[in-house]
């Protein structure tokens, strides 16, 4: 089993390569990285030279309006999965204490 010690921050645990999913994470993170900086690279300056030079406009307002209808969609799914843990928490409790009131009545009755 690996010793773990994590420090005065509990930070120090990331920077240690033994026993770490960084340096494994690393291996597919960053080709995948040099890839899409490339991409992009090529695509902004073939897109540039297709509209004539000039700028990329209609892409930025796509751009907004699509991270505008992800982050409402994040959050309304977020909202409602916070109700659902909070109703079922309470569910959770009348049923322990239905539970509670059960038993007390049987030893009530019992004895």
């Amino acid at each position: 089993m690996i010793h773990y010690g994590h420090g005065t921050w509990g930070m120090a645990v990331l920077c240690r390569l033994k026993g770490s999913v960084i340096p494994k994470a690393l291996v597919w993170s960053v080709p995948c990285a040099m890839l899409t900086i490339g991409l992009h690279m090529f695509f902004r300056d073939a897109m540039v030279e297709a509209m004539g030079g000039g700028g990329s406009e209609g892409i930025d307002t796509i751009w907004s309006g699509y991270n505008f209808i992800l982050g409402f969609l994040i959050v309304f799914r977020s909202n409602q999965a916070y109700s659902r843990f909070w109703e079922s928490v309470s569910l959770t409790h009348k049923i322990r204490g239905q539970w509670t009131n059960a038993f007390s009545s049987l030893l009530a009755f019992c004895s």
